[in-house]
């Protein structure tokens, strides 16, 4: 019986969610980051050139397919951090360094997604190969995030009480 949750006739349309998400979460950190300035078409360009890589590689697209959903909730966190920040009377301006801190997350993400991705498509002769899937379980797993996100709440509060004094 098919119903609206079915959506598993979308996964023949995955390299193009893939293509149109690198694209744009590229025209998107350039745009925010404007370390190429203020010109809108070349950050659309360079994201459609990233974009088109990625397409030709089926690693890449793997690896894209396996992180979307992480930096899509990074990307939530910008937008929530940049709501409440307006709703504060401050801008998005007034905390410079969480730019940095959320990129390093993304590239983190993308280190460990690639590493694990890449790891599985290797040959790896059994007397040296290790298991790394409890490793990976470990960071993935919800306690660990949740005390991750609960330690990185507790370091912003006290860097912003410390930074009013």
């Amino acid at each position: 019986m098919a119903t609206f949750l079915d959506v598993t006739g979308l996964e023949h349309f995955s390299s193009i969610f893939v293509f149109l998400f690198v694209w744009l979460v590229v025209f998107a950190v350039f745009s925010w980051v404007k370390v190429l300035g203020d010109n809108k078409f070349i950050h659309a360009l360079i994201g459609l050139l990233l974009a088109i890589f990625v397409l030709i590689s089926p690693v890449a697209t793997s690896i894209v397919a396996d992180i979307a959903p992480f930096i899509a909730v990074i990307f939530l966190f910008v937008v929530l951090i940049s709501v409440a920040s307006h709703m504060f009377g401050a801008g998005a301006d007034a905390f410079p360094a969480l730019k940095g801190v959320f990129i390093v997350f993304i590239v983190i993400i993308v280190v460990i997604a690639a590493g694990v991705k890449i790891r599985e498509q290797v040959n790896v002769p059994s007397e040296t190969q290790t298991d790394l899937s409890k490793t990976v379980n470990l960071i993935f797993h919800p306690t660990f995030l949740g005390t991750v996100l609960i330690f990185a709440i507790a370091i912003f509060t006290i860097a912003l009480l410390a930074s009013r004094g």
